[in-house]
């Protein structure tokens, strides 16, 4: 906790970083995935793909060339003294102007598994590129749409923003209290095996008070390899944007992972696939939202394998 007695506070995912062997082969699995792809140069001269979506933020998936591996992820702070009053936490950097698309400031850590962990702020915002909205849905009670066929364009799915990760630990209450530290989140659903106090991870959201934000953000796991990324979930407009999508990967052949469901912890619509390189991302819609007053629920490990339709999870 810093001096003030208040701890900093995260107000949404900001990016996710990989590395990869052939930055070719990405650039086409992201544009196919939904994603908008430019390239920059590192500091050192090698280049760098930048992927963001139809939200206004420069950036949401980062990819360095090298040999096949999760690097780290990012977290937007809620204000610049948010972002400062992480300099006063342990392993802190220094607070470091970017010199990637945006600019902004950074703050990074090491986590307890040697994952890299940014807090940013103050990157610049691009022109926000509004997906076009379908009619409305006709409901059996409930005629909306009147008169006018619904006629949807194949193609990729038109990613919206990074939505949340989940990250596989060593020991979920450790990594827990480090999170919870540096950016404030609070638990939506806790998840145990066996007995309820056998606590193994938890669907962890912003802490924004009044505003409602997704059911997580973060989602920590106590199960894998710890230090390795489970997935990465990135929001589409609608279910039709989720079929579409699914639609086009599966004709460009990439492997599919598990989906087309809906989830009950979230409630999301999702839809999960394999980039090139074993990297496990999901398209989701239709997410739930909450604010500070919703208290923390727990469930057995069981309900986060099920589904409320759907395809069933993948065994092995």
């Amino acid at each position: 906790m810093i001096a003030n007695g208040t701890n900093p506070k995260a107000a949404d995912i900001a990016y996710v970083r990989f590395r990869a062997p052939d930055l070719e082969v990405m650039r086409t699995f992201l544009q196919d995935f939904g994603l908008a792809v430019t390239e920059a140069k590192s500091p050192d001269g090698s280049p760098v793909l930048y992927s963001r979506g139809t939200d206004p933020y420069p950036y949401l998936h980062v990819v360095e060339q090298g040999e096949s591996q999760f690097l780290g992820v990012g977290f937007r702070m809620e204000t610049l003294e948010d972002l400062e009053a992480l300099q006063q936490l342990e392993g802190a950097s220094a607070l470091e102007t970017l010199s990637e698309p945006g600019g902004g400031k950074r703050v990074r850590f090491v986590d307890p598994q040697g994952i890299e962990v940014d807090g940013v702020f103050g990157q610049t915002a691009d022109e926000t590129a509004t997906p076009a909205q379908r009619e409305p849905l006709n409901f059996a009670e409930q005629r909306n749409r009147l008169g006018v066929p619904v006629r949807l364009e194949a193609g990729p799915s038109k990613v919206k923003r990074l939505g949340h990760c989940v990250l596989f630990v060593e020991d979920f209450r450790t990594s827990e209290a480090w999170y919870k530290e540096r950016f404030g989140f609070v638990n939506s659903d806790e998840i145990y095996v066996e007995d309820e106090s056998n606590l193994i991870g938890a669907f962890m959201r912003c802490d924004r008070g009044d505003v409602a934000v997704d059911h997580h953000t973060l989602f920590l796991f106590q199960g894998g390899t710890p230090g390795t990324l489970q997935h990465a979930a990135f929001e589409v407009n609608d279910w039709d944007d989720v079929m579409l999508g699914h639609d086009y990967l599966k004709k460009k052949e990439y492997k599919p992972n598990w989906g087309i469901g809906k989830h009950i912890l979230g409630s999301q619509v999702f839809d999960y696939w394999y980039d090139p390189y074993g990297n496990n991302v999901e398209h989701f819609t239709d997410g739930d939202l909450f604010d500070a007053n919703r208290p923390t629920a727990r469930h057995s490990i069981d309900v986060v394998r099920a589904v409320q339709w759907g395809a069933e999870i993948p065994h092995g």
